[in-house]
């Protein structure tokens, strides 16, 4: 399995959030990277105890698209195509555009 970078958090006795990201294979290595981290941490004075409970926020590999804005217009044009919900995203992405 490949690492995924992971932003790893908890709350310190002082009710202060801290956070910092880690690239980790589970959820459990990600825990277990932040914890080292934290405890090499001077300037955090209170090191994670057992009852710690962490948030584990992983963020995927970003998607990129390419789109020309007369794809984007042609797509806002008035269709049935996708039903009302369909409908009610394009008259969005219309309005957005500042067309009629």
């Amino acid at each position: 399995m490949a690492a995924s970078r992971c932003r790893v958090s908890f709350l310190d006795s002082d009710g202060v959030l801290l956070a910092l990201d880690v690239d980790a294979e589970s959820l459990y290595e990600a825990v277990a990277l932040a914890v080292a981290s934290f405890r090499e941490d001077d300037v955090s004075p209170s090191a994670p105890g057992p009852m710690t409970e962490f948030t584990v926020a992983v963020y995927r590999k970003p998607v990129e698209h390419k789109i020309r804005l007369a794809q984007v217009v042609r797509w806002s044009e008035q269709t049935t195509e996708g039903g009302p919900a369909g409908i009610t995203k394009r008259q969005r992405v219309k309005q957005l555009l500042g067309s009629p």
